[in-house]
C-alpha cells in the first residue's frame, strides 16, 4: 500500500506518490470488470435466535449423553452390588433347598409304610422284587407278576400307591412271569 504523505496544507489534495505512479505504470492495463449483479441484502443473524435453535439442537444430545453416563454408572453399581451379595444369596438358596429336601421328607412316607400298602395291594401271585426311594423321595419298585395289567389295577387301588407307573416290562426267565419296573411320577 502506498504511503500518503500529508502536505503541510490540509485542505491540499492527497496525490499520489511517486512510487505509486511507478508501479501503476508497470502494472499492464486491465479491463475495466463488469459490476456484479445486485445480490439481495440478507438480513442479519439475530443471536438471540441463533441461541435459541443451538439450544434446541443440543438439548436431545444432551440428554441422550446424560442418559447414557447414568445408566452406565447404574449398571456398575448393581454389578458391584451383585458381587458383595453373592455370598449371601448363594447360602440363602442353598437353605431354601434344604427347607424344599426337608418338607419333602417329612411329607413323603417312610420306605416301610411303602412297602406295607404294597404288600397288601399287590395280587397273591405277583412277588416284589425291589424297592427303592431317591434321594428326592421318588419310589421306585420292580415286580413279577403274570398279569401286568392286573398288578397295575390293584396297585392303583391304593392311593399311596395311585401315582406308580410302569416304565419298564420285560419277560423273566422261565416261570412265564413278566418283571414290571414301576416308578412314582410327580
Amino acid at each position: 500500500m502506498a504511503a500518503e504523505p500529508r502536505p503541510a496544507n490540509d485542505s491540499a489534495p492527497i496525490r499520489p506518490s511517486l512510487f505509486d505512479r511507478a508501479v501503476g505504470a508497470a502494472r499492464p492495463e486491465r479491463a475495466p470488470t463488469p459490476d456484479p449483479a445486485p445480490r439481495t441484502p440478507r438480513a442479519p443473524i439475530d443471536r438471540a435466535s441463533a441461541l435459541l435453535a443451538a439450544a434446541i439442537l443440543a438439548t436431545p444430545l444432551l440428554t441422550w449423553a446424560g442418559a447414557a453416563i447414568l445408566t452406565a454408572r447404574a449398571q456398575e453399581a448393581g454389578r458391584t452390588i451383585a458381587r458383595r451379595a453373592a455370598p449371601q444369596v448363594a447360602g440363602q438358596a442353598a437353605a431354601q433347598r434344604a427347607r424344599i429336601r426337608l418338607a419333602q421328607a417329612w411329607r413323603t412316607p417312610t420306605l416301610g409304610t411303602s412297602l406295607e400298602s404294597i404288600a397288601r395291594a399287590l395280587p397273591q401271585d405277583a412277588a416284589l422284587l425291589r424297592a427303592e426311594r431317591d434321594a428326592a423321595g421318588q419310589l421306585s419298585i420292580e415286580v413279577a407278576a403274570p398279569d401286568p395289567d392286573r398288578l397295575l389295577s390293584a396297585l392303583r387301588r391304593d392311593p399311596l400307591l395311585a401315582g406308580l407307573r410302569a416304565t419298564a416290562q420285560a419277560r423273566a426267565d422261565g416261570d412265564g412271569r413278566m418283571r414290571v419296573t414301576l416308578e412314582q411320577r410327580p
